[in-house]
């Protein structure tokens, strides 16, 4: 497995993931996303997750698609330091 779950967390930390891996349960509240290779997100990537609320880190970030939060009503914290970010 990609990532290891307990309860309503799913942790992903330092997979050397290159994209948010499929198939993270919808329930899923935390999400640690942290020191891998994501170097983006694709829209809509959270869009199934609405119960998220929070951790969603992922320490090689350039940008954001607008709206990539928009449906996570839940989501209360998120860490976003750390990031290469592209601002051109």
């Amino acid at each position: 497995s990609q990532c290891s779950c307990s309860g309503k967390t799913v942790d992903c930390y330092s997979r050397s993931l290159a994209s948010v891996p499929a198939g993270i349960p919808t329930t899923t509240q935390v999400l640690g996303l942290s020191s891998n290779q994501i170097t983006k997100l694709e829209p809509g990537v959270f869009d199934r997750l609405t119960a998220l609320q929070s951790r969603v880190n992922a320490g090689q970030l350039k940008s954001i698609p607008r709206g990539a939060f928009d449906n996570l009503k839940s989501l209360t914290h998120i860490w976003l330091y750390n990031n290469p970010w592209d601002c051109a």
